[in-house]
Order: C-alpha cells, then structure tokens, then sequence
C-alpha cells in the first residue's frame, strides 16, 4: 500500500464519548476533497476503552500508549506516521476540517514547513474558558512569548500542521511529555529557522478540558526551563534539519538564478 498524501494524530483520554464520530468526519472530508490519508489515534492510556470505540482499517490506526501526557501521545503518533503531510488536532475536533484545505495549501504549493492555528489571529473565533484559566492562560502566554516562543501569541491552539519529514523530526527531537510540548514544537521550529504559517481558526465545538490549571501550569514553567536546558545541552540538535536547510537554500539561489536569467534576453539588452 502506498504512503498516504496526510497522516492526521489525533492524542485522545477519555474520548470515547465523541471520537468515532470525529473520525468519521475527518473520513468525510478525506473523501470529499479527494486525499489519500489516514488518521492516527494516539489513546494516552484511557480507562474508558477510547480505543475499543475506533474501527480500525488500513488507513484507521489506534495506538494504544500508557498514560504519560499529551507530549508522549502526539511523539508516538507522528512518529508512526507515513503521510507526506502530517498534522495533529484535539480528540473533539474543536476546529472542525474547515481549515485543513488551506493549511495544506500553505505546505503543499507555497512551501511552508508548518502551519499552526492561532486564536489571536483576526478571524480567529474562540470562546471564553472562565475568569480563572483565562488570566493564568494569559500569564503563561505571556511566559512563553517572552522566554521561548518570540511573538508567536498562540502556542496551545490545538491544530498544527508539518510538511511529513520535518514534523516527524521535529516531534523526534522533543522531549516533554506534558502539554507544553506545543511551546518545545515552536520553539524548534523558530531555533531551526523554519518556515512557519500563523493561521486563524474557528471554534466549532469545545469538550471540557482535561488540563488542571493552577498544577498544568506550574508544570509548564517547569518544562520551559527544561526545553531551554536541552537546547543548550544539544539534545535538539538536529543534522538532518540543518541539511534540509542548506539543500532548501541552494535550491532558492539555483530558481532564482534561472528566473532572473530567463528575464534577460540578450538581443534586446545589446549583450553578445
């Protein structure tokens, strides 16, 4: 068989309730859009048999992981993936499939290396998660702007999107377990220069959290100190990406040589 034109994770805890529906939505769209791809299912050690209500098929797989975080989930599901696009999304679905088309747009024909959601975006709509995890939510955006992410606003925004090799190197690359493995994501991607696409996304849909704010958040901070650690320490260090860089670049400079070359035409500028 060969390697789907997509590969979408989906990290699940407990989702038994909504997640072979989404599946089948996510199936839909596939087929209406004409996309060879398959769906990964990443289920972080559920006790609600989340992987029992998912049919699998060739092109429908469920891992079944012990219970270590979201970041574990995610890893293990890109790694499994083939696709030469390869995403992941939350378990109820939040953004829909509304967006996929333009962000496999943005890596298929303009060449991005990731596309990721992005709340703050105008657009973007969203809704409020009470008055409690919205300000500690905004304190540790804040933290993650000013000490990893730069002035990418939105890290947690749970739909991103990679070109497949570099995502599934990226995700090869990272080390934490929990939810700030979004921020350890962007902050690879910024550290290695990549190409990367902000775009606004629409609420559809908004299950109940499984993230304890006060103790996730406290677990955070804790984790950015960590992603710094192991990018000073180099056990980020990626020669692959590095190559895919270098090799990217000369291909630049080689089309952009031959563009402008091709605009000159020698009778008419009096050149021999």
């Amino acid at each position: 068989m060969t390697n789907p034109a997509v590969s979408l994770v989906i990290p699940a805890f407990n989702s038994a309730r909504y997640l072979a529906g989404n599946v089948d939505r996510i199936r839909a769209f596939y087929a209406g859009a004409g996309i060879d791809g398959e769906i990964v299912i990443a289920d972080d050690g559920s006790t609600d048999d989340t992987a029992g209500s998912i049919t699998e098929s060739e092109r429908v797989r469920v891992l079944r992981l012990p219970h270590r975080g979201k970041g574990a989930a995610v890893r293990a599901g890109v790694a499994a993936t083939t696709g030469d696009i390869v995403g992941f999304t939350d378990a109820d679905l939040p953004y829909g499939t509304a967006t996929l088309p333009l962000a496999l747009a943005y890596i298929r024909d303009r060449r991005y290396h990731a596309v990721i959601g992005d709340r703050t975006l105008p657009g973007s709509t969203h809704s409020s998660t009470g008055l409690l995890r919205t300000a500690v939510s905004e304190v540790a955006s804040f933290s993650f702007r000013t000490l990893v992410t730069g002035g990418i606003y939105d890290t947690q925004c749970g739909f991103k999107v990679f070109r497949g090799d570099v995502g599934r190197e990226v995700f090869r690359l990272t080390r934490i377990d929990g939810f700030a493995i979004d921020v350890e994501v962007i902050y690879l991607l910024l550290k290695y220069r990549l190409d990367v696409k902000r775009i606004p996304v629409r609420l559809e849909r908004n299950e109940p959290s499984t993230v304890r704010v006060i103790r996730d958040s406290l677990g955070a901070f804790r984790d950015i100190a960590a992603i710094r650690w192991h990018w000073a320490t180099g056990r980020h260090r990626s020669p692959m990406l590095l190559e895919l860089l270098q090799a990217e670049l000369e291909r630049d400079v080689a089309e952009a040589a031959g563009s402008a070359g091709a605009r000159i035409d020698p009778a008419r500028s009096g050149r021999p």
